[in-house]
């Protein structure tokens, strides 16, 4: 018999904006490494694999982040009011289709889904699939699909949907259609150990890096919990063979860390992790685009994620509103972010280097609560990073947006789109968000301005 072949796939972005922060589909990454280990032979077409598609090279930033290719395509019904140009975000329709033709036909076709109200680019992405192998067996899972799996089947009629984790549940399906016979009992629900794929792709830039699944917390605005039962962390020498092995296979100096809990557990996780990057000799620059636990940084951890080559800290405070911190599970107070900010000064990174996540648009938050917060940060010399609330079903943010009417048990997930969330909600309305944006923008300026006077004084500029 011969070997299988999967066609797996990270479907186009369809929003009004997009931004690359060294983003990698690791969920199907993940399929991708498990079904390999069971014999399956693997072909990855990731649309957004900004080197493969588009000319990187006047990129504003040299570490793997950049701009998305977007092709402006027309607003889906339900947008049409909201004055924004949509569009695909990643490989041109016709790079998709010449890549298609190059690739012998799979025996069946894997396309992971992220973020609900994205759909549209996977429903495109599908409508193509379908063209150039219509009797393909094609498997939809993924974020989208976990979340919303009725409305997933009938927008995108795949021919079957895999809800949760899909290492072992999609092994299962394909063998049953090709009638692969094995012991389950012996196979895991999935694996975490060892490197990921990177091979699958053509050229690696930066690699995002998953030590854990899952997070202890369960903040009311977040599905992570719905979407992984448990919080599983990988062993930290098993991390750090993967990052060392990377790093010395591809040539890879970017690491991205996409943990929801990265500081979970520290001495006994991410503390062995840092000094086992640093034992090992390699000169590498660390980022993390998911907020960060400050609660946690305390004066070693601080030390070692400067010596270990942390370039992008972002922390997760949400709000300085008490009310709002206790939904966020207690994982940080006013006290303990100021802490951790003084931590990260004393070991050598600037104020205005720290970035800091705030939401705005939670049911019931005010504009005052979110104001309050971007000058309680930017008074600590910090960047403010503004995140628009997104209702997300199952969670308790959902519910009570549900109590206010601004969605239904039916309601589209277009309709959750932060972008025009604020135009469906009632105490803060669109213009409140712009106006909170250019505060927090007109902040940053200031404490990017303050260092770089800073700068010029120590180095005797004019």
């Amino acid at each position: 018999m011969h070997q299988r072949k999967l066609l797996l796939i990270n479907p186009w972005i369809a929003d009004f904006t997009a931004f690359d922060l060294w983003s990698k589909p690791l969920g199907l990454l993940y399929i991708a490494k498990f079904l390999q280990n069971y014999g399956y032979k693997i072909e990855l077409l990731d649309l957004m694999d900004r080197l493969r598609w588009q000319d990187t090279s006047n990129d504003r930033f040299k570490d793997g982040r950049g701009k998305y290719r977007k092709t402006v395509i027309p607003k889906p019904p339900a947008l049409a009011q909201f004055p924004r140009r949509y569009g695909l975000y990643g490989a041109s329709r016709e790079q998709f289709i010449a890549a298609l033709a190059n690739v012998q036909p799979p025996d069946a076709i894997l396309v992971t889904s992220l973020i609900a109200y994205w759909y549209p680019g996977v429903m495109e992405t599908i409508r193509i699939l379908r063209k150039s192998f219509p009797k393909t067996p094609l498997i939809l899972g993924g974020i989208y699909a976990s979340l919303y799996p009725e409305h997933a089947r009938n927008t995108m009629a795949p021919d079957f949907l895999i809800t949760g984790y899909g290492e072992k549940k999609v092994m299962q399906l394909l063998d049953e259609l090709f009638g692969i016979n094995r012991d389950y009992a012996i196979v895991p629900d999935f694996s975490d150990e060892g490197a990921l794929p990177w091979h699958l792709y053509p050229h690696l830039k930066s690699v995002a890096i998953q030590t854990s699944r899952g997070c202890p917390n369960r903040c009311t605005y977040c599905a992570t919990y719905l979407l992984n039962k448990k919080f599983i962390q990988r062993l930290p020498e098993d991390v750090i063979n993967e990052i060392t092995s990377v790093y010395r296979q591809f040539d890879v100096r970017h690491f991205a860390f996409y943990d929801d809990a990265l500081f979970a557990n520290r001495d006994r996780h991410i503390v062995p992790i840092l000094n086992g990057i640093i034992d090992s000799g390699i000169k590498i620059n660390l980022h993390s685009p998911n907020g960060l636990f400050a609660r946690a940084i305390n004066s070693e951890l601080a030390e070692l994620m400067f010596a270990s080559g942390f370039k992008t800290v972002r922390l997760s405070l949400e709000s300085t509103a008490p009310e709002i911190q206790k939904s966020s599970s207690n994982k940080i107070n006013n006290a303990t972010y100021i802490e951790a900010i003084a931590n990260l000064e004393r070991a050598g990174f600037a104020r205005n280097s720290i970035e800091t996540y705030l939401i705005m648009g939670l049911p019931g938050q005010t504009r005052l609560q979110i104001a309050d917060s971007i000058d309680f940060v930017a008074d600590q010399g910090v960047i403010v990073r503004l995140a628009s609330f997104s209702p997300i079903p199952g969670t308790v943010e959902w519910d009570r947006a549900r109590a206010l009417g601004y969605v239904r048990g039916d309601t589209d997930p277009l309709m959750t789109n932060a972008t025009i969330f604020p135009f469906r909600t009632q105490n803060l309305d669109y213009n409140d968000y712009l106006d909170l944006r250019r505060i927090a923008n007109s902040r940053n300026a200031a404490n990017r301005k303050d260092q770089q006077i800073i700068h010029e004084e120590i180095n005797g500029t004019d």
